[in-house]
């Protein structure tokens, strides 16, 4: 067995509005080759699908709308091994000097789940 991680891609449709944005979610997985990773990552995002009515009584459905991305990781699971990345656009506005110095240890992280 190995290690992947998947990038699925969740589709928010409103009633009355069809399809509104969507959400990509990366999971951890093990699967013993690339077809199992795939039927895991398909078993996994459909683990985000749900319907309910919102605050105006309309429907709301979130749906797996596909895998992006399935990699192989590898046999063992190393510490601090990176499972995902993006590149993140500056916000208008927003300037930062060469010199400039960061203060990571004063981030205030948020938690995802």
């Amino acid at each position: 067995m190995s290690w992947f991680s998947a990038r699925v891609r969740i589709a928010c449709l409103i009633e009355s509005a069809g399809l509104v944005r969507y959400m990509d979610s990366v999971h951890v997985l093990k699967a013993s080759d690339f077809s199992d990773a795939m039927r895991r990552a398909l078993e996994l995002g459909k683990t985000h699908e749900q319907e309910y009515l919102n605050f105006e009584g309309k429907r709301v459905r979130w749906l797996l709308a596909s895998v992006i991305s399935l990699d192989l990781i590898g046999d063992e699971l190393m510490d601090g091994v990176e499972v995902y990345s993006e590149p993140v656009d500056i916000r208008a506005g927003e300037s930062v000097d060469f010199d400039h110095k960061f203060s990571p240890e004063e981030s205030e992280p948020t938690q995802t789940v």
